[in-house]
């Protein structure tokens, strides 16, 4: 379908591609991945004519269409977003005027052969087109996206940025051309929506190339990956997570055959070193310098690969209760997003907010964070509980003129020089990167920057909305271990459910002003969600075991975590009641009666256990009446 040949790019200060060949077959479904600023939207950009090429050829094959999702969109109408999608296949609407015309005509001349015969070529095509279900094709993929029925009827000019990217994608899937070109095609998306084009996607039919910076969805939507690195591309087979595993394996053997070659080099020059001056091995000598000469060294493998361990300060232990609404309510004008909400956070939840578009998920959060005033109802704070918030866009609260150094050593002024530039380059920022001024950084590298600052300074709870929004995968990597290491208390949206499942421990879905809370992880979360619906579902005897049949080989994997998981509790639950006794131990202990520290210790360890040991049983009979 699309052959490029030998293409080189350059810009003054580096080359992007050189002798990059590459071919893009009919229904090929590719992840196209690489380091922040390797080419892969140049490469996109090249192959639909909106970039030039230095050298080489692109040939893409006739009557091929491509549909090409950029990052950002400034166009815009007073056309409803319906017709906006509709307007992609003008051809309908043509045809559907001449129908109506000849049928007029039609009916003053019912006899007339010709006109009888032009209106059935024409009705053929419509149907070709699919005509008569256009309307309703394009209400599901608006709806698939998050669109309202009313919304569909509103002008796209009323939409914000993000909605429009919606209706830019819409009018790409809408028209079905032969290969989609996606940049970040879920970066405007909520949870919902990126699972139904995640859906949509695992069936097209057509080719597709996508850049994308979540995991899950390159998963379930790509079967090769193309790697940009060192100016070509390497082509693996299999999806993201097969491609993690081939691209260790492929470093592991590089780095193998590098030592070994730096070792042969090694002992060559010691061997002409020693030699160089006795007649007697010149020609070993001279043959050991031509092969040296001639040999085509071995590349270390990049140091960007190599692993970098995060380590951010930690809050002390905090109240049991971090924070707790009761009869909490919140409305914008008539509009009642909560009302007689209850909702207990305690110290060690990773809780994740789940839920559809405009269920409330960022109100909640932004209540805890007290930037939206309660409309009645409570939230009361545990005793010195210190809150952080993360909100989405961040560069709006940094100072642009400051450096990312400063804006980190001036949250931490006892920190020396060292500290502050270690713990940023544990963050992705090294060496004189930390002079830059905030306001020339990318949006993810202000992203990275700003929950770095949040981080450096502990706090009890930290609230985050959409933390890896325009992150690549290597930011992704480091924002999610530097959470997975953070031992205060946490509430999170996200859309990427890589994330969600390493980082909480309790799902909260959002949903019509109420909460549902699951003790465990995303995959969890939906494990139980299924579980509901199979419980819930009348169909047939024969339909209900053709889908426990599917639904049992699709969640195989999860049920054999939460089974392993099922048969660890009681470990756990058993090690947690000898850790109970032996404080009870402590307290009962009359000897101890006077050493005060020691006894309130062990009350709050005590205090401490409890809660765990709750938790346990709560998730173990969970795990029981699942598995029942």
């Amino acid at each position: 379908m699309i052959n490029l040949h030998n293409i080189t790019k350059t810009y003054p200060d580096k080359t992007l591609f050189k002798a990059l060949d590459l071919v893009i077959k009919k229904g090929s479904r590719v992840g196209l991945v690489g380091a922040n600023g390797s080419g892969k939207t140049t490469l996109l950009r090249m192959i639909v004519g909106e970039e030039d090429i230095d050298k080489g050829q692109i040939q893409v094959d006739r009557k091929v269409s491509i549909g090409y999702l950029p990052q950002e969109i400034t166009a815009t109408s007073e056309d409803t977003i319906l017709h906006e999608v509709l307007n992609v296949i003008p051809e309908v609407g043509e045809l559907e005027i001449q129908i109506e015309n000849l049928s007029l005509q039609i009916a003053e001349d019912s006899d007339n052969e010709q006109l009888l015969k032009r209106l059935g070529r024409i009705q053929d095509e419509f149907e070709r087109l699919n005509g008569w279900s256009l309307e309703s094709d394009a209400k599901k993929v608006l709806g698939g996206l998050g669109f309202t029925p009313e919304q569909m009827k509103i002008p796209l000019d009323q939409f914000s940025g993000g909605w429009r990217m919606r209706v830019a994608l819409a009018k790409l899937l809408f028209k079905q051309p032969d290969i989609l070109l996606l940049d970040e095609p879920t970066n405007h998306l909520d949870l919902a929506s990126l699972i139904w084009l995640e859906t949509f996607l695992k069936e097209w039919a057509g080719a597709l190339v996508l850049i994308s910076h979540d995991r899950t969805f390159l998963d379930k939507t790509i079967t090769q990956i193309f790697e940009i690195d060192h100016m070509s591309i390497q082509i693996y087979a299999g999806n993201y997570s097969k491609f993690i595993e081939e691209k260790k394996l492929r470093i592991d053997q590089q780095l193998a055959a590098y030592r070994n070659q730096q070792k042969m080099i090694a002992e060559t020059e010691q061997f002409i070193e020693r030699f160089r001056y006795k007649d007697s091995k010149a020609s070993q000598v001279q043959s050991r310098v031509k092969k040296l000469e001639k040999l085509e060294h071995i590349l270390p493998p990049e140091g960007e690969q190599s692993r970098i361990s995060v380590r951010i300060p930690q809050p002390g232990r905090s109240a049991r209760i971090v924070a707790e609404f009761k009869g909490a309510a919140k409305s914008y004008g008539s509009l009642e997003v909560f009302y007689g909400l209850n909702l207990l956070l305690e110290r060690g939840q990773k809780i994740g907010l789940v839920g559809p578009n405009g269920a409330g998920k960022s109100t909640l959060l932004k209540m805890l964070a007290q930037v939206e005033p309660l409309s009645g109802g409570k939230l009361n704070w545990g005793e010195g509980v210190k809150s952080a918030y993360f909100a989405q866009h961040q560069f709006e609260s940094l100072p642009m003129e400051d450096t990312i150094y400063n804006l980190v050593s001036n949250e931490n002024p006892k920190w020396i020089v060292t500290e502050v530039r270690t713990y940023l380059g544990s963050f992705l920022f090294s060496g004189e990167t930390v002079n830059k001024k905030i306001k020339v950084l990318s949006g993810g590298e202000v992203s990275r920057l700003a929950l770095a600052k949040m981080l450096s300074a502990p706090s009890d709870l930290i609230l985050l909305d959409e933390p890896t929004n325009h992150l690549d995968m290597r930011s992704r990597d480091v924002v999610q271990e530097a959470i997975s290491s953070y031992t205060g208390t946490m509430v999170c949206i996200s859309h990427d459910r890589h994330f969600l499942n390493a980082v909480t421990n309790t799902i909260i879905e959002v949903d019509q002003g109420k909460i549902r809370i699951f003790p465990g992880n995303y995959e969890y979360y939906l494990w139980r969600k299924n579980q509901d619906q199979v419980e819930k579902s009348e169909r047939p005897e024969s339909v209900a075991k053709e889908t426990s049949q599917k639904s049992a080989n699709t969640d195989y994997h999860i049920r054999r975590k939460l089974s392993n998981r099922l048969k660890k509790l009681p470990i756990l639950i058993k090690e947690c009641e000898a850790a109970l006794a032996k404080q009870e131990s402590i307290l009962n202990d009359p000897s101890l009666a006077s050493e005060y520290e020691k006894i309130q210790s062990a009350i709050d360890e005590k205090d401490l256990l409890e809660v765990k040991y709750l938790e346990l049983l709560e998730e173990l009979e969970t795990l029981r009446a699942g598995f029942s």
